[in-house]
């Protein structure tokens, strides 16, 4: 029997490992990893979020605090009215403001509610406007405008009294003052369909009268009335006797020098006339009087 020939093997060379950068000795060995650190922003936020907590901390400490102090202020003596100063001359008395504002003394500052005072004051017909503030501990500041009577207005034969700036605002009452002189002509209805324009012939009336005080002679001779035409025209009536001026449509200024040189002519002669009629628009320097 022949012998099988030896089969030899031969063993592949085993794949060397790559090799690492170590393996060149010249080159420096590289850092090991370091773990990525936390942005500057994120550091930042990460900061504050704290400083933030700390301060939501103590300013919820500090306002409970604050606030259980103010409830104790609105009961405690220690803030009790115990004063009303006025800013400005008033025919108004303590007790009548307190009154009409709903407050009393010994109530406490700090618990008024000064904005419905206000509004109650306001609804006094002699107010024209009102502030009121607080001036701790004991005092209550009260700045009140107060309305002007200058005219009587008769509407519809009611007296009621007219402001500067021609509006009636109160119906006249006993104590009111009666020696002012009164605008008639304008009715309640005129003033219901058309108040700016009834307004506006209420404020004639009283412009009138601002021009005829202007004179010396209107100190003896006081204006009585002044009647409103629809129409614009005006008739002044001065002087205990009654001296009726019909002056038309103004110019105002103009009819006034020429009432008042009517009038010192006649005082002279220790007589009036009954009417003058200056309200000739074809000739508005002619004068035409009627003796009694």
């Amino acid at each position: 029997m022949k012998k099988a020939a030896p089969v030899s093997v031969t063993k592949a060379p085993a794949a060397s490992a790559p090799k690492s950068v170590r393996a060149n000795r010249y080159l420096p060995a590289p850092e090991p990893a370091r773990p990525r650190r936390l942005g500057r922003a994120a550091r930042a936020a990460a900061h504050f979020a704290k400083l933030g907590a700390g301060v939501v901390l103590v300013l919820g400490t500090a306002g409970a605090t604050a606030f259980g102090a103010y409830r104790l202020a609105l009961s405690s003596p220690q803030f009790a009215l115990e004063r009303v100063e006025l800013t400005s001359g008033s025919h108004f008395s303590e007790p009548e403001l307190l009154a009409g504002a709903g407050v009393q003394l010994g109530e406490n500052l700090l618990a008024l509610d000064l904005r419905a005072a206000e509004q109650r004051l306001v609804q006094n017909p002699w107010v024209r406007s009102v502030r009121l503030a607080r001036r701790l501990p004991h005092t209550l500041r009260v700045d009140l405008v107060e309305r002007e009577a200058v005219a009587l207005a008769s509407l519809d034969g009611e007296l009621f009294l007219v402001g500067p700036d021609g509006e009636p605002f109160k119906a006249w009452a006993a104590g009111d003052a009666e020696d002012l002189p009164v605008l008639t002509g304008v009715t309640l209805d005129a003033l219901g369909k058309d108040r700016p324009g009834a307004l506006a012939r209420l404020g004639t009336g009283l412009s009138v009268l601002s021009h005829y005080e202007r004179l010396p002679v209107s100190q003896q001779q006081r204006p009585q009335e002044v009647n409103l035409a629809p129409d614009g025209s005006v008739v002044l009536t001065v002087g205990a006797r009654g001296v009726s001026l019909h002056l038309g449509q103004g110019p105002w200024p103009k009819k006034m020098l020429m009432v008042a040189e009517v009038l010192r002519t006649f005082e002279n002669k220790r007589e009036l006339p009954g009417v003058v009629f200056l309200d000739n628009a074809l000739h508005p320097d002619r004068v035409v009087v009627r003796m009694r």
